[in-house]
């Protein structure tokens, strides 16, 4: 691969990550809230905001993590009883979306960024 394209590939990276971080600290602040609402009686939801309701952006990702969970992960957290299923059934796929696409994309965009900067080898 030319050095041109891998250098456009670590730059279109950096924007993918900087758009998905933005799209992240809106999730943390604007839908996360809503959907711990409607997730009252999972417990892993309620252990997350208990644990780090008051620890600022830092806690906001993990409760964004734990609510990741319950969305993601359902069936085995039902088995050892820490969601209730007809609350994360209720959450609608547009807020599945926001909770679960920009960390997804902000961590693509970061093991491509770090992969095309190795076969640059800017990166050691």
């Amino acid at each position: 691969m030319s050095d041109g394209f891998l250098g456009g590939v670590v730059i279109g990276s950096c924007v993918i990550g900087v758009v998905s971080f933005c799209a992240d600290v809106y999730v943390k602040y604007l839908i996360l809230p809503g959907i711990e609402v409607r997730l009252k009686n999972c417990q892993i939801v309620i252990d997350a905001k208990r644990s780090w309701d008051n620890s600022g952006f830092i806690g906001r990702r993990y409760r964004l993590v734990a609510v990741n969970l319950a969305l993601t992960s359902t069936e085995l957290l039902r088995q050892k009883d820490l969601v209730d299923i007809d609350e994360v059934n209720s959450i609608s796929v547009s807020q599945r979306r926001w909770i679960c696409i920009p960390e997804r994309a902000g961590v693509t965009a970061f093991i491509v960024g770090i992969t095309a900067l190795a076969l640059l080898d800017k990166l050691w």
